[in-house]
């Protein structure tokens, strides 16, 4: 760790807001590549590693990738594995899912090889350009100069649902934060819950609800009315199942892996023969291709392609079969208090259900809509002019580096990106096997930046202007 005001001056400084998994392995292979300099982990929790979705304090919270898929470093694939046996489960094999807070130790054992992180803890709610990089401000005022800067933010809250009244809110029957403890307090055991939505955080709910002991019938409210599919063996197919040369078309795309299944392929290994290709499938999409996508396909391919653990498959099953999840498929129409709690009402091709609930949680997932997330920092951005929203309007347009796009159609070579945000440009840019290669990928990146010793170049330029610089620098 750097220490002393001349220490500090002396260096460059990468700034990462965010340590959670995103964060934190980008720190470590900055780290790992010995980069000039001082970096700076912003991070509101006190501990570095675990984010929201490894901070859980369910041991039932389980990967939804095998230990021999999920490894942190992209050149060592059985890295999480051997440390698994070492650490935690001697007989782990390379289809166990492990819990995800034992993920987050793993993490954080990689954090402790790493010296000369410095952690700060605190929440950035301003962002503006120096001459030599940024300023970043905190809500006590506290300032850090930093040449460059890594958005590793990861998840938001979820987008406000439709029709739930102020009464129902301030009462607590309704409760948007599916992730903050008093989500689950004071609920009577056989009391009746009801949660909008009915993927992998629906799921998560469902099994801390059922660990504190609440035995009450559960709901789940969605469009489609589906869970993820199950994680089950499988024999990988030898080529990926969209090949080289089909056209960029949703309907070709389908088309081929509909033939790959006919041809006897397992539907599993299908989706997964497309794993190192997603985003290059996807970016070939023409706008309106990727427009049809989001709206007619994406669900469907959530529920193949992120699924469920065995063990956790086998209990929706079994809750399904006892009557004690129910599933309603329709929109939400309203929330409303009543004197049982809460009154919600769905709507399905016109016809509207209504039934009583003692507490409602938006189950949604997290927002993608980064202009009205509860951000100061984002906002920043945003009215500077400094980030802009994907083409379809979530996330952050980045380029393939994950610089920010400004306003002004053109690439930051101080601010960057990688992790959910990314989904503005990219298909998946939210499970370990996708961050861990972004980590990887951007650590390289900041390390050429910082190795540049023309600083004159403007703060934004062209995608183009970066790539040439970047090979000036490594020439």
């Amino acid at each position: 760790m750097a220490t002393g005001s001349q220490a500090h001056k002396a260096k460059k400084t990468i700034a990462i807001i965010g340590g959670g998994v995103s964060g934190a392995l980008t720190a470590y292979h900055l780290v790992q590549k010995q980069v000039q300099a001082r970096i700076v982990v912003i991070e509101s929790r006190p501990e570095l590693g675990l984010g929201l979705a490894y901070a859980t304090p369910s041991l039932r919270h389980l990967l939804n990738v095998p230990a021999g898929k999920i490894s942190a470093l992209p050149n060592e694939p059985n890295h999480f594995l051997d440390w698994l046996r070492a650490n935690r489960d001697a007989g782990a094999t390379e289809e166990t899912f492990a819990p995800r807070a034992i993920f987050g130790r793993y993490v954080q054992s990689l954090l402790a090889e790493a010296k000369g992180i410095e952690q700060v803890q605190g929440t950035v709610t301003h962002y503006q350009q120096s001459a030599s990089g940024a300023v970043l401000t905190w809500s006590d005022g506290t300032e850090l100069r930093a040449d460059l800067v890594v958005l590793a933010t990861g998840n938001f809250d979820p987008s406000p649902l439709p029709g739930v009244s102020e009464a129902a809110s301030a009462s607590g029957v309704y409760r948007h934060n599916a992730w903050l403890p008093d989500t689950f307090a004071d609920l009577e055991q056989n009391a009746p819950i009801t949660l909008i939505g009915t993927g992998l955080t629906a799921v998560d709910v469902l099994l801390r609800l059922r660990e504190l002991g609440h035995r009450g019938t559960i709901t789940a409210v969605s469009r489609h009315g589906v869970f993820p599919n199950r994680h089950e063996a499988y024999t990988p197919t030898p080529v990926a199942a969209i090949p080289e040369g089909t056209p960029a078309t949703c309907i070709a795309y389908l088309r081929a892996i509909r033939a790959a299944i006919q041809d006897g392929a397992e539907w599993r290994a299908v989706i997964d023969s497309l794993r190192s290709a997603t985003n290059d499938l996807w970016l070939a999409l023409p706008f309106t291709e990727q427009h049809r996508f989001r709206r007619h396909l994406q669900r469907r391919w959530d529920v193949v392609r992120h699924r469920m653990a065995p063990r956790i498959a086998d209990l929706i099953e079994a809750e399904l079969a006892a009557g004690t999840l129910v599933i309603r498929e329709g929109h939400l129409a309203s929330v409303d208090t009543t004197a049982e709690g809460a009154v919600v009402k769905i709507c399905r091709f016109g016809n509207v259900q209504e039934f009583v609930s003692r507490r409602v949680i938006n189950c949604t997932g997290p927002s993608m809509n980064y202009r009205n997330v509860d951000s100061p920092l984002l906002k920043s951005l945003f009215s500077q002019g400094l980030a802009t929203p994907g083409p379809l309007g979530g996330g952050f347009n980045c380029s393939t580096h994950g610089a920010l796009m400004g306003a002004d159609g053109q690439a930051s070579r101080v601010l960057f990106n990688l992790g959910p945000g990314r989904l503005g440009t990219l298909l998946e840019s939210i499970a370990v096997p996708e961050i861990r290669q972004q980590a990887f990928e951007l650590a390289a990146t900041l390390n050429e930046h910082i190795g540049a010793t023309d600083r004159s170049m403007p703060l934004s330029v062209p995608i183009s202007s970066i790539v040439d610089a970047q090979a000036m620098v490594t020439a």
